[in-house]
């Protein structure tokens, strides 16, 4: 689905905007459990990833592969037997790398994709016997969790890799048919480490009966991993189990990282951000904040998107909150839609580009109020964002700020042009919602904001003074090591 975007939006785009939903599998941070790749006597297993890009825009993608002991595994896909390997995956486009023939025997480990925006991915593995492709598997990647659970007999086959740079141990336990419990197996792994095994090697106790696989970190949240399981019947035949990947905790440093780029893809792609793109640096302070420095730093503190819970949207409206503050910082202060607080210009900078990024734009509401509600716990936030501050530029309560970002989004609505994109967006995305009475636009005029013409004029002068500064092509960002 694409949605055109409102008539002010479409002042500052170079042709038609439209919203970029994603595939709900699509994510900047791809990991996969399992690769297996070398040759056995008799055939060979082969791993083939597939990366899938559904952005108008190309994503860069690095691959690290990692061996069972955490070190570099080394696979040649086509230049060579290497542990790293770049790909350039084109808009709207797909590429796929598979494992060349070698001498080398059977190994297995796991992979990371980092990639500049989201990208569907999946990992395929196939059993070469006598020259001749026998069976193939195809395994979805996964996010780092806490807690895994699978169908599961004697035969199932079990990955387990260790994303972190510390040691992890997992505790494996089987429930077989009639409740009976085997375990706990204690899963001990290196940094980055990687092991592989059938159920009945870990209890011999197992058998074809239908059981359930649950692992579970020794000690949560810090032994975070990655898991997998392949089915496999006593005649030999494998095949593929959905994820069991359970939820909450997710992993926050991934969802950062994925609504961040996504948001900033789109930004720069629409023709809003040039030059560098700025810094991220998540903060593992205990804080409930976020912030823009300079033009060239955005910090998003862990404490605040724990609070926004499992909602990307509403971390989306903060990382477009914040890209909002850097083009204020990159343009001297120079504000498009709200001329004297430039909170209230973050916030509709905010709205409008997290909607290009196809997420929700009510959840500028989720945001606020759960900073609203932080603000009343001793130690999480103090009370800065007040009505009653004698600053011309106070962050208001998030209250009057929830008020004006919908009074603004209202009169966008009630625009010729951003009427048919209102209706389209509503039908879709909240089809059971009651209509609102549109505002007229001179009492968001009372409340501080340009008229339409105004704010078209001062789009093109923010699109010149941020055109002057030096635009050079910038790599993706590097994102930091998990902590």
């Amino acid at each position: 689905m694409q949605v055109r975007l409102p008539l002010l939006f479409l002042l500052l785009a170079p042709g038609a905007a439209y919203a970029q939903p994603q595939p709900a599998s699509a994510h900047v941070n791809l990991y996969f459990a399992q690769i297996a790749e070398g040759q056995f006597d008799g055939g060979r297993w082969q791993t083939a990833l597939t990366l899938v890009n559904s952005n108008p825009y190309d994503v860069a993608a690095t691959i690290r592969l990692y061996g069972s002991d955490g070190s570099g595994l080394n696979v040649d896909f086509g230049a060579g037997l290497q542990s790293r390997h770049s790909v350039r995956v084109p808009a709207n486009g797909s590429v796929t790398l598979a494992s060349k023939p070698s001498s080398l025997p059977v190994r297995s480990g796991w992979a990371f994709v980092d990639a500049s925006g989201p990208l569907m991915g999946s990992a395929s593995f196939r059993l070469w016997l006598g020259g001749r492709a026998a069976q193939e598997v195809t395994a979805p990647p996964t996010l780092p969790v806490v807690e895994y659970v699978s169908y599961a007999n004697r035969d199932l086959g079990v990955a387990v890799a260790n994303p972190n740079n510390r040691t992890l141990r997992v505790q494996a336990y089987l429930y077989r048919s009639g409740g009976t419990e085997l375990g706990p197996s204690l899963i001990t792994l290196p940094p980055y480490g990687h092991t592989a095994f059938n159920v009945k090697d870990r209890f011999p106790q197992a058998d074809l009966s239908d059981s359930m696989l649950l692992l579970t970190a020794a000690d949560p949240p810090a032994d975070e991993f990655l898991a997998w399981t392949m089915n496999a019947d006593p005649g030999g035949t494998f095949s593929s189990l959905p994820p069991g990947g359970v939820t909450p905790p997710i992993s926050h440093w991934d969802r950062i990282w994925n609504v961040y780029l996504r948001v900033l893809g789109s930004a720069r792609h629409y023709g809003f951000l040039t030059g560098s793109s700025p810094r991220l640096l998540i903060r593992y302070d205990r804080q409930v904040n976020a912030y823009a420095k300079g033009g060239s730093e955005i910090g998003i503190y862990m404490g605040l998107s724990e609070l926004l819970g499992d909602s990307d949207s509403e971390l989306a409206f903060v990382v477009g909150h914040e890209l909002g503050h850097i083009l204020q910082q990159r343009a001297g202060d120079l504000r498009v839609w709200h001329p004297s607080n430039a909170e209230f210009d973050a916030d509709i900078w905010g709205v409008l580009f997290a909607m290009t990024a196809g997420y929700d734009a009510y959840a500028i509401a989720g945001a606020l109020s759960k900073l609203a509600m932080a603000t009343g716990s001793a130690g999480l936030m103090t009370q800065m964002f007040e009505d009653s501050l004698p600053v011309p530029d106070a962050h208001r309560s998030f209250n009057t700020r929830m008020d004006v970002a919908y009074d603004f989004l209202t009169l966008l609505c009630a625009t010729d042009v951003g009427r048919p994109f209102c209706q389209e967006y509503k039908r879709i995305m909240h089809p059971h919602l009651p209509d609102s009475a549109p505002l007229q636009a001179d009492g968001l005029e009372r409340l501080g904001f340009r008229k339409p013409s105004e704010a078209a004029s001062m789009a093109a002068a923010l699109r010149a003074r941020l055109a002057s500064a030096e635009e050079t092509e910038q790599a993706p960002p590097d994102k930091q090591a998990q902590q």
